[in-house]
């Protein structure tokens, strides 16, 4: 295993003597085949170079940028009498290479390689990297700096912003809706720096004026920028409004991006990774600028004649330039995403998510009532599970959860978190986990009380209840004018309206409690009639 290691690391910085391939003239005229045809040098180098050493270097960060453009690292084309990059991999973790426990990057970044490679991260060398990870979420929504820590065994740590956004990024390909959506986003958020940046780890400060010493950096922008996407977020979440404008503010004039002072491929590629999950384009216009340079245009300027990647330029004095191995690999998942117009994490996701769905809750199948309506909203972090691995699909829901699921399918979670107004029911005080929830949708008409200033937030809902609940939210009243109830009971109009609307789960009872796999699909249900 240390020869891998010493093979990649010489490799890496390899003294060539080549001449850069790509004419910095041609910067505006950047096309999807020019990316695609830079790429397949840089894949032609990796094959040639590793060939000998049967592959041995090709995962983790190589692997995803050959992912991102079609190639099986376990097939054929990259096996050499039977061993590959995902064998020796494999062979490291057994042996515990390459997985500090002190270090939650080395978990994170294995995992994305795992997948990359079309591996199983649930069982790969004998280890399960996807619980382990998982269970590095700290209660304040942070990734853990340290897997375990020395003494205790538990996961430790809470300064590392790059761990937090890996650990968000690796759950992600590994096709896992993230832990503790909120608290985990709130985390990030609350790292931002206030010209908009973030740095790699957490600064602390007696003074909060100085804050503005903190120099944010280009790379972990992008990143943070990465998991925001992840999350759900878009430019509407001014967090990452701010982070697109301080990377705005860092592009050079030649297209490209520098960190710590450098000019590098490296930086480029984060922003490429980062545009591309927010659904932006790197070749637009908003990212191009007067010299018609951008990042692509930026990221080729470094690459050199074998279709490797060096660091930094020195085309002035004609020196001799080294082959870098972080430059190339981070270089091709850049030009990856840029030339599928998506990012190779949500590829990932995309891939693994159907095994995932099997695997998140032991007392769910893929044949059970709602299966497909839980997952979806599960995945979209209106729903969640328990910790202990279940979902527990027939417990009774209550009329506080029932609030508080209606504002994330509506997708009121910050006008939730910016509830200010007084909570009218006298059961329910300003320290009720529920109560902004439970406040807003009183508010906004959704829901009303058990009875005068009574909201009674712990008995379970009702089928009826719900009803009412889902065609006021859908804004269907209007309909109960044409409704003839007479001899029927108050609820009668609202379940006929929601019953039309296909809103009601199979069996419904207007006056039994409803469980969690009902309400799923009844949610799912409704969403869906908004979309529309």
């Amino acid at each position: 295993m240390k020869k891998c290691r010493g093979l990649l690391f010489l490799l890496s910085f390899l003294m060539i003597f080549n001449v850069f391939l790509f004419d910095a003239d041609a910067a505006s005229k950047i096309t999807k085949d020019d990316v695609y045809n830079a790429a397949q040098k840089t894949i032609k180098y990796y094959h040639d170079t590793y060939k000998e050493q049967e592959y041995a270097g090709i995962l983790d960060w190589p692997a995803l940028g050959l992912f991102g453009f079609g190639e099986d690292v376990a097939g054929p084309k990259w096996t050499v009498n039977g061993k590959n990059g995902p064998y020796f991999r494999e062979q490291e973790v057994k042996e515990g290479i390459g997985l500090w426990e002190t270090k939650n990057t080395d978990f994170q970044r294995t995992i994305i390689g795992i997948c990359a490679a079309g591996k199983d991260p649930r069982n790969f060398g004998g280890k399960n990297l996807v619980q382990i990870e998982k269970k590095t979420m700290l209660s304040n929504g942070h990734f853990a700096d340290s897997v375990a820590d020395n003494d205790t065994k538990k996961p430790i740590g809470e300064d590392l912003v790059n761990a937090h956004i890996f650990g968000i990024i690796s759950m992600h390909c590994a096709g896992e809706p993230i832990p503790n959506r909120d608290k985990c986003l709130s985390w990030l958020e609350e790292q931002q720096n206030q010209d908009g940046g973030f740095t790699w780890d957490v600064k602390y400060f007696d003074d909060p004026e100085d804050y503005k010493l903190v120099e944010s950096d280009v790379d972990m922008t992008a990143g943070a920028i990465m998991a925001f996407a992840i999350l759900g977020e878009d430019e509407t979440n001014p967090h990452v409004k701010k982070a697109l404008d301080f990377l705005h503010s860092k592009q050079l004039d030649n297209g490209g991006f520098e960190s710590w002072g450098t000019e590098n491929p490296e930086s480029c590629a984060w922003v490429i990774q980062a545009l591309t999950l927010l659904g932006q384009d790197p070749l637009g216009a908003e990212w191009t600028k007067e010299s018609g340079g951008n990042p692509i245009s930026a990221i080729l300027r470094f690459q050199i004649k074998d279709g490797s990647f060096v660091h930094v330029l020195d085309e002035e004095d004609n020196l001799p330039v080294y082959s870098n191995g972080m430059s190339t690999e981070q270089a091709l998942y850049g030009l990856a995403d840029a030339y599928n117009k998506k990012g190779a994490y949500d590829l990932l996701h995309e891939k693994y998510r159907p095994t995932a769905e099997k695997n998140l809750f032991s007392d769910l199948n893929d044949s059970d009532f709602a299966f497909k309506e839980i997952m979806d909203l599960v995945y979209d972090y209106v729903l969640s599970g328990y910790e202990d691995g279940t979902f527990k699909p027939k417990k009774n829901v209550t009329r506080a959860e029932a609030a508080t699921l209606l504002i994330s399918t509506l997708n009121l979670k910050k006008e939730k978190e910016n509830y200010k107004e007084a909570i009218q029911f006298i059961d329910v005080d300003e320290n009720h986990w529920a109560n902004k929830a439970i406040g807003l949708c009183a508010q906004k008409g959704y829901i009303k009380g058990t009875g005068e200033s009574i909201f009674s937030p712990n008995e379970n809902i009702t089928g009826e209840q719900l009803a009412v609940i889902l065609v006021k939210a859908k804004g269907l009243e209007g309909e109960l004018k044409n409704m003839d109830a007479d001899g029927q009971s108050w609820s009668y109009p609202y379940v006929k309206i929601a019953k039309d609307q296909g809103l009601l789960y199979e069996g419904f009872k207007e006056n039994e409690p409803v469980h969690r796999a009902e309400i799923a699909w009844s949610l799912s249900k409704f969403r869906t009639i908004l979309n529309k």
